[in-house]
């Protein structure tokens, strides 16, 4: 945490000794070095874009199937100098700062600082840190493994007869029964898909741009402490007799309690889960190339994303784990018709991503992530409000994974209110992806998507809200966030 603050305060001293008051008579400055012409925001864009330090943040009120209503905030000071910057015109932002908290009905606590700025000191250097904890009673897990593609099965309790149940809500609904045991006491299964998480995560990375800022070059470090307990022989915060009469239960053993023991975890080298509030730590290295022509970062309108990432740890890290961890995705941003003087846009934008993980001894969370180094941040998998939003979160999960999402990204109307710009839109969307057990597996069966529709509002053009409903097979469920998911 003290050399988070440190490298923010070095960040706003530069920005204060070099950056100019909006008001003041300038000249404007010549680049201190090539950037490619494709980097440059449009004029359009441009035209709205503000100078000076400014702030955007609104409250957040959320419902997630999972973990109920939940009440938060996100605040965002940008720090863009003014037009006479040799960079105002090349990036959204110099310096940004995230501050995020939120809470869920069920418990669930997260709260985050994040810190970026590009061609920071009017170098080729970019600076990013992160500063993540949350708590979450309710952290989903549905299995390891290609079988997790299978269909949700579980032994009917009204008539004691193993079946597939379509819809994710019958089958929590079954789950949530309690039967009485021998003992006298009840026993559910309210838990069944849930585990206890608790996690601290510390990051910086530098990174170099090459090539007019189309290559990108990054190094980072990531601290990670993590802790989880499973709801085995613990109170169920809900169960139901067959009458529908609510009473107290016991949990009967999870499915990852189940996994651990019948051989999954030994055969993909899993390791991790402490079953106590002590924490176990991952100290690991990152390394990145992006190659990158996107306009703009938050809300492009043209180009492409590539990228390799990959994370390594090891004991001589100080880690208590050994594994390597490693994604490749590329994005393909076209704006196919613009009207109203380029204020309104139909932007075609597409992602495909596959993540693989291996080693000797793997922390079982990190299959839950592809591992991008972009300013995006890591894309969970496969299913929630980031990869496959029709389906659960976590709900597919594998060493191997393979994601691809496709949004038509449509800017309706823009307008300005107390200064402040904002362009509203709507975004259709499908996502679809899979599992395997190995790269060698890796085939076109068995894939699984969801359809969705999601509705768009960006503010003063760096914050974009983000309200996403998507429908799979199973159900649906909605997210609010802050955003492009890609």
């Amino acid at each position: 945490m003290k050399k988070f603050t440190l490298i923010i305060s070095i960040a706003l001293i530069s920005t204060c000794a070099s950056g100019q008051n909006v008001d003041s008579v300038t000249t404007k400055k010549e680049l201190p070095f090539f950037i490619d012409d494709s980097k440059r925001i449009p004029e359009f864009e441009l035209e709205d874009k503000k100078e000076g330090t400014f702030v955007t943040g609104l409250p957040r009120f959320e419902f997630d199937p999972i973990r109920g209503f939940g009440v938060g905030g996100n605040v965002n000071l940008f720090m863009n100098k003014t037009k006479d910057d040799p960079f105002f015109e090349y990036t959204a932002y110099r310096h940004r700062i995230n501050a995020e908290f939120f809470i869920f009905q069920n418990g669930r606590i997260r709260y985050a600082l994040n810190y970026d700025a590009p061609y920071i000191f009017n170098s080729k250097w970019r600076i990013r840190a992160d500063v993540v904890r949350w708590e979450d009673p309710n952290a989903q897990y549905w299995g390891i493994g290609r079988s997790s593609l299978n269909p949700l099965r579980f032994r009917d309790k009204r008539t004691g007869i193993t079946r597939t149940f379509k819809k994710v809500a019958d089958y929590e609904e079954n789950l949530a029964l309690a039967e009485l045991g021998s003992d006298g006491n009840y026993y559910t299964d309210f838990h069944f898909n849930h585990m206890q998480q608790r996690e601290q995560l510390y990051n910086v990375a530098g990174e170099r741009v090459m090539m007019g800022g189309k290559l990108r070059l990054l190094f980072g470090y990531e601290a990670l402490f993590t802790s989880f307990t499973s709801y085995n022989g613990l109170k169920a915060e809900e169960a139901y007799t067959l009458d529908g009469v609510k009473v107290e239960a016991i949990n009967n053993p999870t499915l990852v309690d189940l996994q651990r023991a019948d051989g999954t975890w030994d055969r993909f080298n899993l390791s991790g889960f402490t079953n106590g509030d002590n924490y176990m730590f991952t100290s690991m290295l990152a390394g990145a190339l992006m190659y990158d022509t996107r306009d703009f970062e938050p809300d492009p309108s043209k180009g492409i994303f590539l990228e390799y990432s990959h994370e390594y740890t090891a004991p001589w890290l100080g880690s208590q784990f050994d594994f390597n961890k490693l994604m490749v995705q590329g994005q393909f941003i076209h704006t196919l018709k613009r009207w109203n003087n380029n204020k309104g846009r139909l932007t075609f934008a597409g992602l495909a991503a596959m993540g693989y993980i291996f080693g000797k001894n793997i922390n079982f969370i990190e299959m839950w992530d592809l591992s991008s180094q972009a300013e995006a941040g890591g894309i969970l998998v496969l299913g929630g409000g980031r990869s496959i939003r029709g389906f659960r979160e976590a709900r597919f999960v594998a060493p191997t994974v393979a994601l691809v999402n496709l949004e038509m990204r449509a800017r309706l109307y823009d307008f300005k209110l107390l200064k402040q710009h904002f362009a509203l839109g709507i975004t259709p969307f499908f996502d679809f992806g899979s599992v395997w057990d190995s790269p060698r597996d890796m085939n076109f069966k068995q894939w699984r998507g969801a359809p969705g529709v999601g509705a768009r509002i960006a503010w003063n053009q760096s914050t974009i809200l983000r309200l996403d409903y998507g429908q799979s097979r199973e159900g649906g469920q909605f997210f609010f966030g802050f955003g492009h998911i890609f």
